[in-house]
């Protein structure tokens, strides 16, 4: 009925040339996809219905295993984060305390008179030399 206004020769609309060709309604294959085949029956509908639930079972439990595997290294994650954020900052601290600490020796060694270590004829002034002597004569005494 509609062939007629679709025909090129009767009615010609620029807006209509790539509308001449139709393809097949969906509705004319089977659901299995073959155009050979007829409807299945309802034996293998049903065990195709029960290995599809199967399979989608399957996958919604392997779904969740992920879901829970990502979770846990998700949390990993950030307790490693927060661990390395205070070990950051106890470093920090360290490094803090041990530039103190130079800057105070650095200080009091400027402080210092005496860079070295003592001679023993500079330390002849405290000791009291009525008690000088060996080990031996102490003994002896």
């Amino acid at each position: 009925m509609f062939e007629q206004a679709l025909n090129g020769e009767v009615f010609h609309s620029p807006s209509l040339s790539g509308f001449g060709q139709r393809a097949p309604s969906p509705a004319n294959s089977s659901i299995n996809g073959s155009h050979l085949e007829g409807p299945l029956p309802y034996d293998t509908l049903t065990a195709q219905n029960t290995a599809l639930k199967t399979r989608v079972s399957e996958m919604e439990l392997i779904n969740d295993l992920f879901r829970n595997r990502v979770t846990e290294l998700e949390n990993n994650e950030s307790a490693a984060r927060d661990t390395e954020a205070k070990l950051r900052a106890e470093l920090d601290e360290v490094k803090q305390r041990e530039a103190n600490l130079k800057r105070r020796l650095d200080e009091l060694e400027s402080e210092s008179p005496r860079h070295k270590k003592p001679r023993m004829s500079d330390l002849s002034d405290f000791v009291d030399e009525t008690r000088a002597g060996s080990p031996i004569n102490a003994m002896a005494e």
